[in-house]
């Protein structure tokens, strides 16, 4: 429930995953595609935080839409809390 109130209040993308009509709320970070090099380089994928129970079981290499745009899940990060971060490339 705690989940559910977090990602209504903060979500800030619709997410619809391959094979499904419906949107899921969604977490969205697409961070600056200016990558540093060297020492601390910072992953520049984008990502997008989902209920763990809206995340298909095998979640790698398909295909996802947030906000309309595809993207393939390239790793899939559940948090143990009921949470899961996925790590998107532009399909």
């Amino acid at each position: 429930m705690t989940n559910a109130s977090v990602l209504n209040t903060l979500a800030d993308a619709q997410v619809r995953f391959a094979g499904s009509t419906e949107d899921v709320p969604g977490m969205f970070n697409d961070p600056s595609t200016v990558v540093s090099l060297g020492v601390g380089a910072e992953d520049t994928s984008p990502t997008v935080t989902v209920a763990t129970n809206a995340v298909p079981v095998e979640p790698a290499e398909q295909l996802v839409q947030v906000d309309g745009v595809p993207y393939l899940i390239r790793h899939a990060a559940p948090d143990g809390t009921g949470l899961t971060t996925l790590t998107l490339e532009l399909a």
